[in-house]
């Protein structure tokens, strides 16, 4: 499975200032709506993870549900960005993995933990570059792993965001089920509707492996709620091969900005 990626990046801050008058306070300022995170997920629902880091000595965590085919699972995200810097690292595991073979339903602990670390490179205006170096260890079934970089550009403008990451990984000891290069690019376009960070996303994605391209679409929606957010997502997969239908819902809570908060 793919864990594209990423937690909550920043979450939006407004405030009014009071007007200590005898005259009747005037009306604040109207400012455009914006994005509740700098992306949507960081690296679970959409097909791309959030280029920002998340905020600094924070902690996020994420819940999630998948569907796939007959594949059922719950994929779990943690991430911490310890230092006073654009920097973060993350572990993306499966606690629940259950697929229906030929045999029957089986049911057990995901096979690999994902590992990687954020940081910001360069940001100005509307643009925004960061690079990932990521790792993949398999606990079972799979001998060796996977290391590689992602590198991931975002541009926002008002209530529009585009953003995208490019992902090559080699495997660290070649199999059937570990090929030797995987490339994967992947591209969303979200669009913020409410002041309070409600967005729909819609992506593409195409991946390079073992000789054999795919494509992929995606359509989703976020509703956010004080320092965090559900997210849905439908994404058809595979459509030049043999098309595959997926869902996903996630519930992503930043606790670093809880426990901050005064």
């Amino acid at each position: 499975m793919k864990f594209q990626t990423l937690l909550v990046g920043a979450f939006l801050l407004t405030g009014l200032s009071a007007c200590a008058q005898s005259a009747p306070p005037a009306a604040p300022p109207a400012q455009p709506p914006q994005p509740l995170n700098a992306s949507i997920s960081d690296y679970g629902t959409t097909f791309i993870f959030s280029p920002p880091p998340i905020c600094t000595q924070c902690l996020e965590t994420e819940l999630g549900f998948q569907s796939v085919g007959d594949g059922r699972y719950l994929p779990v995200v943690v991430t911490v960005a310890p230092f006073a810097s654009k920097t973060d690292f993350t572990v993306l595991v499966n606690m629940l993995d259950s697929e229906s073979p030929a045999t029957g339903r089986v049911t057990h602990f995901g096979n690999r933990f994902d590992f990687v670390a954020r940081q910001q490179l360069f940001s100005k205006g509307i643009f925004t570059l960061v690079a990932a170096p990521r790792g993949t260890v398999f606990v079972r079934g799979v001998d060796g792993g996977r290391a590689g970089l992602t590198a991931a550009p975002q541009f926002s403008w008002g209530n529009h965001l585009a953003a995208a990451n490019f992902t090559w990984t080699g495997a660290v000891g070649v199999s059937s089920a570990n090929p030797r290069s995987d490339y994967v690019g992947a591209f969303d376009y979200f669009r913020t509707l409410t002041q309070k960070g409600a967005a729909l996303f819609l992506g593409f994605q195409h991946e390079a492996t073992a000789g054999r391209q795919t494509a992929g679409v995606e359509e989703g929606l976020v509703m956010p709620f004080r320092n965090g957010q559900i997210e849905l997502e439908t994404a058809q997969l595979n459509l030049n091969v043999q098309p595959a239908y997926q869902f996903q819902a996630r519930i992503i809570v930043n606790w670093g900005a809880i426990l901050a908060r005064k």
